[in-house]
């Protein structure tokens, strides 16, 4: 069961396929990009499921 400490976590792209793999707590991770981005690009979890972690660049996250 995952839960909400992956929410918000951040991590810089080494791919810019629309599916990968990160590390968090040393625990591998599927992700899936949610909108394009180049590689090297920070981006942020904004949800999880059961089956991966659905991530958008850091900078189109609007902060209030």
């Amino acid at each position: 069961m995952l839960d909400d400490r992956l929410l918000g976590l951040t991590f810089t792209l080494t791919s810019a396929a629309e599916y990968g793999q990160v590390s968090f707590f040393g625990i591998r991770y599927q992700y899936h990009l949610l909108r394009p981005a180049e590689i090297g690009t920070q981006v942020i979890v904004l949800r999880h499921t059961p089956r991966y972690l659905e991530v958008v660049a850091a900078d189109s996250v609007l902060a209030y």
